[in-house]
């Protein structure tokens, strides 16, 4: 058994999804075919002041002088077919692509998952609703069957006898067989797929040609198909793109767009078990140019609320160069989510609550201005500091004497401002690399009970830094 999902404006629907505010205007796409503007797709609007598909743009306008046009492209609505299948994936390992439109969706290997055919049918027609675009479904013994009468939208139904009588009782043009096939039929008094299949099977390639034979052979079920070794892959890397009705001048009329973008990779992530830490939008603007907006989070994430927020900042910090047409999203470099354990020797620090607040830091600071201190196993002050990524705690591992965090350049002190009170730490080391010290380390108090961190070298006192 298979299931047919038909969207018959993949592409248009994705417009309005991005663009809300544009579903009670007349919107429409076009397409030029030797050397005429044709109206491909149009929506409920549009279509109540007589714009449907296959006439003229400027007959479209004519009807409908606010209407507004869109050029319709096929790689982009297969790119969004794509995107459909991704989120299918999540209910049917065992799917079909047949762009720009359509999904076959194998039903056999499913029946047990969901108990019955049924609710196979019902759990997948609530998947593709979620999808917010309009959508056409058939269920049939055979994929080709199944495709005729998703295309010609018959009423969904499970029962083989139904199923028989809706695909005989469809118009020939309904077929999906080539315009000449379909001519030389209504030549010959076939009018309905049902005129068709009474005709012998030995006739048909005689009378109609090769093309009308396989179709009634594939349409019975008597020739298999390529269909089972296609299924679908998903994609490892995530990219998805927006087209928008009508150009946008600011970062207020992105936001729905882009926050839409965001859930869908949060949902391709959650999918998969992964998450990321850098994306990257792209700003396809009216000049032709294209800009780049990437976020990058603390730590690797699959929320979108994550991202949501240090690209809210991102906005903030400067206006749009030139009104922007198409917003893409862009992810790779997935790692695995992995459930938060302990170290084995000590408990592992909670950072989670530092994460966002860091995220902030690095949109308004710069990703190089945050970092964590930490020291290697150099035993020179000042020479053994360096910085690593935020909330990664590594370095030297043998538990380090008593220090300050922040060491000042040594500034020479009188000793009789001070009181000693820890030491000597003795340093006589840096002969490997020409830059020895011998020096001896002292834990103080000056007058006004502050401590800090001196060492006596060459018959001098020096401040090296202050305690907290």
């Amino acid at each position: 058994m298979w299931l047919y999902c038909h969207f018959p404006q993949l592409l248009l629907d994705s417009l309005l999804r991005a663009q809300p505010e544009f579903e009670k205007q007349a919107v429409a796409l076009y397409q030029v075919q030797n050397g005429q503007s044709l109206i491909e797709q149009s929506n409920q609007v549009a279509q109540q002041a007589g714009v449907s598909q296959g006439i003229a743009s400027v007959m479209a306008i004519a009807l409908c002088e606010d209407l507004k046009l869109k050029e319709y492209s096929v790689a982009k609505e297969e790119r969004l077919l794509c995107g459909v299948a991704d989120h299918l994936y999540q209910w049917a390992a065992k799917l079909v692509l047949e762009p720009p439109q359509g999904i076959y969706v194998e039903l056999d290997s499913l029946e047990k998952l969901y108990g019955g055919l049924s609710n196979t049918a019902k759990t997948l027609h609530l998947a593709v609703k979620q999808l917010g675009v309009r959508s056409q479904l058939a269920v049939a013994n055979n994929a080709l069957a199944a495709k005729v009468l998703a295309e010609a939208d018959a009423p969904l139904t499970m029962k083989d006898e139904k199923v028989g009588h809706q695909l005989k009782g469809l118009s020939i043009k309904s077929s999906g067989l080539p315009d000449k096939v379909v001519r030389d039929s209504l030549s010959a008094g076939i009018f309905s797929i049902g005129d068709l299949l009474d005709i012998p099977v030995s006739d048909i390639g005689r009378q109609l040609g090769k093309e009308a034979l396989f179709y009634i052979q594939e349409l019975k079920g008597e020739l298999k198909t390529q269909r089972a070794s296609d299924f679908y892959q998903p994609s490892e890397r995530f990219f998805q793109h927006v087209d928008l009705v009508s150009e946008v001048s600011n970062w207020q009329g992105l936001r729905f767009p882009m926050k839409r973008l965001l859930n869908e990779l949060e949902s391709f992530l959650y999918q998969r078990q992964k998450v990321v830490q850098h994306i990257k939008f792209q700003l396809y603007q009216r000049d032709k140019s294209c800009s780049e907006v990437r976020v990058a989070t603390a730590s690797p994430s699959w929320r979108a609320q994550s991202f949501w927020s240090l690209l809210q900042l991102k906005m903030e910090q400067a206006p749009l160069s030139a009104p922007v047409l198409e917003v893409s999203l862009q992810a790779s470099d997935f790692s695995s989510l992995s459930v938060k354990t302990s170290h084995f020797f000590h408990d592992a620090k909670d950072t989670q609550g530092l994460f966002p607040l860091i995220g902030k830091l690095q949109v308004k600071l710069g990703e190089n201005a945050v970092y964590t201190p930490a020291v290697s196993d150099d035993p020179r002050p000042g020479i053994n500091e360096y910085k690593q990524p935020p909330c990664r705690f590594g370095g030297f591992s043998v538990k380090p004497v008593k220090r300050p965090l922040w060491l000042n350049h040594p500034e020479r002190v009188n000793l009789d401002e001070w009181s000693l009170s820890n030491g000597p730490e003795r340093k006589r080391c840096g002969w490997w690399d020409s830059q020895p010290i011998e020096r001896d380390y002292w834990i103080a108090t000056d007058s006004k009970h502050r401590k800090g961190w001196l060492f006596y070298e060459s018959g001098q006192w020096y401040l090296q830094g202050w305690f907290s």
